[in-house]
């Protein structure tokens, strides 16, 4: 969204308020950081309710934020918490969400699927919903294709993501053991789980397991584009989400994908990954197996083909762009009128 923002039209001056280190990458002419020093996720975002600066409109880029009465937009990504973990925490989860959709003039979301249950979890009128069009990541794409021609591809399928119960990561390592692609050498790497979480796992892993499965906690950018450069597929075997951007950015990259039907992916993934029921173990080996046929000897130049296919049906950034000095024109000039302080666009 900052990448959009950077070629807004609106005559208006852009206030990133958030780390320094992490804003500065994103700064463009006419925009300057607010720095907070705390972290502003400390006490689910309530350790910077006086911190945030004075603006016409303040523009959230996530759901965990302050409850200031400001006129905000808020981008909340999913409501997926309010489904898995214990009861208590979920109810206390679904009361903090009401009360950001409620301090919230509109509320953005990634698909509609994740509007759909924004409605029904959290009451929110339909109206004050705006699904954002996401880009296909094109400089993506040209990276993670330089690298292909580069390094040597290995017999492997990649899970990007979180270790977190709707993951279905159980489910996968059960399924991928009965492939045909694992009794040929194939290999199954885990990554983008914290080190705690790294370890948990590892250590339930059988013996069996170990010889073909590998954990890694979190990646740099980097790391995960030689991944994506390398790997034959990538899957997401997830029970539910919201968007589904390791999907997506591996298509955006050319790569095969093997995907549940878990919330928005069919969505996102528009008919070109390997679908199967997330709960039916059975239906994701099978799944696997099509998938592994199907990117066996893909040559760098197919990859690029499919890549260059699957970016055309999305949008672009300019699109982007576009969609947002929309949302964000209608509510600026009743924020300047209106007599009550508002905010700005924190990032």
């Amino acid at each position: 969204m900052l990448r959009a923002l950077r070629h807004s039209e609106l005559e208006v001056e852009w206030l990133l308020w958030g780390r320094p280190a992490l804003l500065q990458a994103h700064l463009w002419s006419g925009a300057r950081v607010v720095p907070v020093s705390p972290d502003p996720r400390a006490l689910r975002g309530q350790r910077s309710w006086f911190d945030v600066p004075d603006a016409d409109l303040t523009v959230f880029l996530h759901q965990q934020r302050p409850l200031r009465r400001v006129r905000a937009f808020t981008l909340i990504h999913d409501t997926i918490p309010l489904r898995f973990g214990p009861l208590a925490v979920r109810r206390a989860k679904r009361a903090f969400l009401r009360c950001v959709a409620a301090r919230s003039e509109r509320i953005l979301t990634g698909s509609r699927f994740a509007a759909r249950c924004i409605v029904e979890d959290l009451g929110v009128d339909e109206r004050r919903i705006t699904v954002v069009r996401w880009p296909g990541d094109r400089e993506l794409a040209d990276r993670v294709g330089t690298l292909r021609r580069t390094i040597e591809p290995q017999e492997a399928a990649l899970y990007l993501g979180l270790l977190l119960p709707h993951k279905n990561v159980e489910r996968l390592l059960e399924a991928f053991a009965g492939t045909g692609f694992r009794r040929s050498g194939g290999r199954l790497v885990l990554t983008g789980g914290s080190p705690a979480g790294v370890a948990a796992l590892t250590a339930r892993l059988s013996p069996e397991e170990r010889e073909f499965v590998e954990v890694r906690p979190f990646s740099s950018q980097s790391e995960v584009e030689r991944l994506l450069a390398s790997v034959r597929f990538v899957v997401q075997p997830s029970l539910e989400e919201g968007f589904g951007l390791p999907a997506w950015e591996a298509l955006c990259c050319g790569v095969p994908v093997c995907a549940s039907t878990g919330g928005s992916l069919p969505e996102v993934t528009r008919g070109w990954a390997d679908e199967f029921d997330p709960r039916s173990v059975e239906e994701m080996t099978e799944a696997l197996d099509r998938t592994a046929m199907r990117a066996r000897n893909r040559t760098p130049e197919e990859a690029e083909l499919a890549s260059a296919e699957f970016l055309a049906g999305t949008p672009s950034m300019p699109d982007l762009t576009r969609q947002l000095d929309e949302v964000f024109a209608a509510s600026i000039p009743r924020a300047r009128a209106a007599s009550v302080p508002s905010e700005p666009a924190a990032g």
